[in-house]
């Protein structure tokens, strides 16, 4: 059934939703650290003066710090979540609805648990997944260079390695929306034989994809410049007036406000935008692979370019063997 993206984004309402408040309470937790550590940064200021290099060493330590919670908070917190959204996708794309009497939330973490055990294991499938399709589009550029004496072709090629380098971001999740799918049919076969059957078929329809990818990119880039001007000029301005007595500490505070920009935007980004563009990943990649069978030719190239997705496929052996 093909969904459009943004119905789609309207019948999986709770997942943003759940992802807008956890990202509402990290992010009132980091402006309010940020704001401790300005104070801590102000006194230095004063103490020290603002050619001290204190102050920086502050200021690097709070961005490490949010950052690395910000990180923790998406490995341990919000993985399950996310993942738990691919398999509503999948359902939604395969069926128009989900099984009635339960949350969209409560039936995606299920629905995580039930195919793969643990989010740990998910956790550790994606991450292969993504390691093997990065080298995988290197290879993909790499053959693209062979056309580089037709004039201008090498900045078309730059180009499409950058949008498809951004785009890999979102691509391992579509992959992994083909576990979901194959389990819906009842195949009988490990979930690393899935994912490695996914990576063979994304590399069959990767120009399919290449739409899909440019939409997401552009979309991204204003997203994240237009945010991050309606953040940053209040932001400058409130600093401004906080150090108007005190005008030497102007530029180190005009930093801070921009810093408090860049991670108010990322916030936002995370929470609406990515699984927006995941929805947009996971149906391109749905709709371009319908119908083909992974392509075993392929996949031996693929063993011979690719360490990660020869990796990826010792594991399903390994899995397959174990089960037997």
């Amino acid at each position: 059934m093909d969904m459009s993206i943004m119905k789609l984004f309207t019948k999986t309402m709770p997942f943003f939703i759940t992802r807008i408040f956890i990202y509402g309470i990290f992010g009132l937790a980091a402006l309010i650290f940020l704001g401790i550590m300005v104070a801590i940064g102000f006194l230095v200021v004063k103490m020290f003066g603002e050619s001290s290099g204190a102050f920086l060493i502050v200021m690097l330590i709070a961005f490490g710090v949010v950052y690395g919670a910000l990180r923790f908070v998406e490995r341990y917190v919000l993985y399950m979540i996310k993942i738990g959204h691919v398999s509503v996708i999948v359902e939604l794309l395969r069926t128009g609805k989900i099984p009635e009497g339960k949350g969209q939330v409560a039936y995606g973490k299920e629905q995580v648990t039930t195919n793969f055990g643990t989010a740990n294991v998910a956790f550790v499938l994606d991450s292969m997944v993504h390691a093997a399709v990065r080298q995988i589009q290197r290879w993909i550029m790499r053959v693209g260079d062979m056309f580089s004496f037709i004039p201008g072709s090498k900045n078309v090629i730059g180009i499409i390695n950058a949008i498809m380098s951004i785009a890999l971001n979102y691509i391992d999740e579509a992959i992994v929306s083909y576990i979901f799918v194959r389990k819906s049919e009842g195949r009988d076969e490990t979930v690393w034989k899935s994912a490695s059957d996914g990576v063979v078929l994304y590399a069959q329809s990767w120009k399919g994809i290449l739409k899909t990818s440019v939409g997401s990119v552009i979309f991204i880039y204003l997203f994240n410049i237009v945010v991050f001007l309606i953040f940053a000029f209040p932001l400058m301005f409130l600093s401004k007036m906080v150090t108007s007595n005190t005008p030497d500490a102007g530029f180190l505070f005009g930093a801070l406000a921009l810093i408090g920009a860049y991670v108010l935007t990322t916030l936002l980004k995370r929470a609406l935008i990515d699984p927006l563009v995941t929805i947009a990943m996971i149906r391109s990649y749905q709709i371009n692979i319908r119908s083909l069978e992974p392509a075993m030719d392929l996949q031996q190239k693929l063993l011979g370019v690719s360490s990660k997705f020869k990796n990826l496929v010792n594991k399903s052996k390994q899995e397959e063997n174990s089960a037997v």
